[in-house]
């Protein structure tokens, strides 16, 4: 475990774990919390919209002026930045407040401004503090952390329902666990505080705002991620309510299962280190993300709960299995000085097509026409692994000249 996390990577691989443990009971809470406040599908489905396109706006900008300015405040900042998004959560479901709190972060896995000062900062720094002989392996650290965490926060999704004082509603039973979410972010903010930037010095700055020699890495690894992004929003944010609206599920009934799907993830240690040796990282997304699409196709036709579930928990393990390698790919392909820019490009446009996803599905459901926003997610999977494995793999890596993984912070 030890060689599995660089010192210099173990705060923020903490950092990432307990952020990320709030979206976790999130992601199958909020669809049905808000459902039972009285909003139509289509506004749930507008939030997530709000939340994604936030991100897409300002993670591109973000990723630049990080690479420029100093990785580390963004990080800092943007782990912090959910707090007020939860605390609106706990205080009201007000429309107009929940759109602002669907902007900060807290509301879809796109987590608008927060995500937005996150995610370019949070690869970038890892990168840095990882030799690229270990850079595989500890991408595969942090997405099993991020599923470990995904899975701890789904698990007690449907805890506040079971301790709610008789003649509670379900509305006040669970405010006092997005109160839990400001603590624990809170904990996450003062955890990363020590890291500081190791990519400062002027000789490794970027020239140019704009990131000018990593041109053709970077538009694969947008057109790729821009296709999951959709995916995932038209497909998968929404998909609580979809299985409540097709098999009348509750938040009861699916927290084992969104644990389950999480937990599995973990695996991601020990097989992507497997497969980068046998199959190679390009070809490796290639085959999952095929078999993603597929299993979520497969859902639309699932006859009980539990055959539908079963898929998207197969669906879960392989899309998390493919994260590492697309980290490592664009990580290994762009110049070391235009990395959080690549990152923030790229979530840009994970981003902004990950927006459009659910306010399409929203309306799809709120109309009883469920088929079609899963089909859709499955063809833009499938999609994106093929960019993915035709596409890097005609791009050759650049040589690391990275420092190595034992530098503290």
């Amino acid at each position: 475990m030890v060689h599995l996390f660089p010192p210099g990577a173990r705060l923020l691989l903490a950092n990432g774990y307990l952020a990320t443990v709030p979206l976790g009971f999130q992601m199958v809470v909020v669809p049905l919390y808000l459902a039972r406040a009285g909003l139509d599908p289509a506004f749930i489905g507008l939030l997530f919209t709000v939340s994604g396109l936030v991100t897409s706006a300002l993670v591109a900008v973000s990723g630049m002026l990080a690479d420029r300015f100093g990785r580390s405040r963004f990080l800092i900042a943007g782990t912090a930045l959910p707090i007020p998004s939860y605390l609106i959560l706990a205080l009201t479901t007000d429309p107009a407040w929940l759109v602002v709190a669907a902007a900060l972060g807290g509301v879809g896995l796109a987590n608008g401004a927060a995500g937005a000062l996150t995610v370019a900062s949070f690869d970038a720094l890892l990168a840095e503090r990882t030799a690229e002989s270990r850079r595989t392996r500890v991408f595969a650290s942090a997405q099993a952390l991020w599923n470990l965490a995904l899975a701890t926060g789904a698990a007690f999704a449907g805890v506040p329902l079971l301790l709610a004082p008789a003649g509670a509603t379900p509305l006040g039973a669970y405010r006092p666990a997005f109160l839990v979410a400001v603590v624990i972010a809170t904990l996450a903010t003062l955890l990363v505080l020590p890291v500081r930037d190791l990519h400062g010095r002027d000789r490794e700055r970027p020239v140019h705002l704009l990131p000018r020699s990593s041109v053709r890495p970077i538009a694969t690894y947008s057109l790729a991620i821009g296709l999951l992004g959709f995916g995932l929003g038209v497909a998968v944010q929404l998909m609580p309510l979809w299985l409540n609206l097709r098999f009348g599920s509750t938040e009861a009934d699916l927290a084992p299962w969104y644990s389950l799907s999480q937990f599995i993830s973990i695996a991601s240690v020990a097989v992507v280190p497997w497969l980068d040796r046998a199959f190679g990282a390009h070809r490796s997304v290639l085959g999952m993300q095929l078999m993603s699409g597929t299993m979520l196709a497969l859902i639309v036709i699932a006859p009980v709960f539990t055959v539908a579930t079963s898929l998207f928990v197969v669906r879960s393990l392989l899309t998390n299995l493919s994260w590492p390698f697309q980290q490592s790919l664009l990580m290994g392909a762009v110049e070391p000085r235009e990395r959080a820019s690549a990152a923030g490009i790229g979530f840009a446009v994970w981003g902004l097509a990950n927006a459009v996803g659910p306010a399409v599905a929203g309306v799809l459901l709120a109309t009883g026409v469920l088929a079609l926003p899963v089909l859709a997610g499955a063809v833009a999977y499938a999609g994106a692994g093929v960019v993915f494995g035709v596409g890097f793999g005609r791009i050759r890596r650049v040589p690391s000249a990275d420092a190595p993984a034992s530098l503290p912070g």
